[in-house]
């Protein structure tokens, strides 16, 4: 038991260097945090220290709001809610658009992979790019317990979007929830509160399936949950939500299966998350890039789970672009292939390429 609890200082210690070091964040090693050290690290020191240490439980759990524009592209600015001062003296603008990146289960805003979508916006134009931290509900190894409290975290999200409406005028429509995972039905759920106002766009990058695909249409994300919701679904075998119920356009890289460049070309997650990373990383090339993923619309879900979508010849033309910025709203399901590096998209043209299994089957 001592040595146990002197391993959890340890770990703890590590940590807490880390988040000190870590005031500036890009998508580059060494400044992002790789999302192995939170997965190994995090979840097994919290969760031991409080067992060892059930007064260490935090009693009231909170959300953090990190702002960054490109007069602070790597330094955040902390927002929280009610707290009008601080958002008058930040770098928040209201005649930029509103872009808040929701991570998932285990995540927190520091991960290489929330520092992706922040540059990429940021490279391309003037947003208050949001990164929405939910750590304290994240880092816990009982993921039921996390889905349990989604309402929850989605009641603070939705308070804190009605806090820069009601401060700046700023139109909930201006506003995009971004969501990985887990936080694809955080999104969903601050959509239903909001109404009858509706934010403009949820993207959901490769919404969560294991628990939710269980759960009824209001405790999960759904097409009414903002004007425009697209997903884009790269992992249904594991992490992933298999079905075409989340959004008004469901796009599947790779049939949902096996993604090219797994494992882990990206070197910022473990290789058995990389299929369900790859959805994120191929949403962020989209930004840059909004004509990079040429897709094919095919008749139904069923298509994508027969591999039965095409249009007969090897390489099809695109009938529709994933992603992008500003979103351009489409309807059906969408079948687009990548390259196994960098750059992923084909551009224009979809190739059409035979299932890989999925990469924990690889492995």
């Amino acid at each position: 038991m001592k040595f146990l609890y002197l391993y959890v200082i340890f770990i703890a210690g590590v940590l807490a260097l880390d988040k000190n070091k870590a005031q500036i964040f890009h998508n580059q090693l060494g400044y992002c945090e790789p999302f192995t050290v939170e997965f190994i690290a995090g979840l097994v020191s919290k969760e031991a220290r409080q067992i060892l240490d059930p007064g260490s439980r935090p009693r009231q759990k909170q959300l953090r709001y990190d702002l960054f524009t490109r007069q602070n592209p790597h330094k955040r600015q902390v927002l929280l809610t009610g707290d009008r001062n601080r958002l008058l003296t930040s770098n928040f603008n209201a005649s930029w658009p509103v872009r808040l990146a929701i991570h998932g289960w285990n995540g927190q805003t520091t991960t290489c992979s929330n520092a992706a979508i922040k540059d990429a916006y940021l490279a391309k134009g003037d947003y208050n790019v949001v990164l929405v931290d939910w750590s304290d509900y994240s880092l816990d190894i009982n993921y039921l317990r996390v889905v349990v409290e989604i309402s929850e975290i989605a009641q603070k999200l939705n308070e804190f979007t009605r806090f820069l409406h009601n401060q700046t005028a700023i139109p909930y429509t201006a506003m995009y929830l971004i969501g990985h995972s887990a936080g694809c039905h955080i999104a969903g759920m601050a959509g239903k509160l909001l109404q009858p106002d509706k934010y403009g766009v949820i993207y959901a990058l490769d919404a969560s399936g294991p628990v939710h695909r269980t759960l009824d249409a209001k405790w999960r994300l759904a097409p009414t949950d903002a004007v425009y919701v697209e997903s884009i679904q790269s992992d249904v075998a594991l992490f992933g939500f298999p079905a075409d119920s989340l959004a008004h356009a469901s796009f599947y890289p790779n049939w949902g299966l096996g993604q090219p460049h797994c494992p882990n070309v990206t070197t910022m997650e473990p290789d058995f998350t990389c299929d369900h990373f790859g959805a994120l990383y191929y949403f962020v090339e989209s930004l840059r890039n909004p004509t990079a993923f040429g897709a094919i619309k095919c008749k139904s879900y069923d298509s994508i789970v027969n591999y039965k979508c095409g249009c007969g010849a090897r390489w099809c033309s695109a009938s529709a672009f994933m992603g992008g910025e500003p979103a351009v709203p489409k309807k059906g399901v969408y079948y687009f292939s990548t390259r196994a590096t960098m750059p992923f998209g084909y551009g224009a043209l979809c190739r059409m390429k035979r299932p890989l299994k999925p990469t924990i089957a690889r492995i």
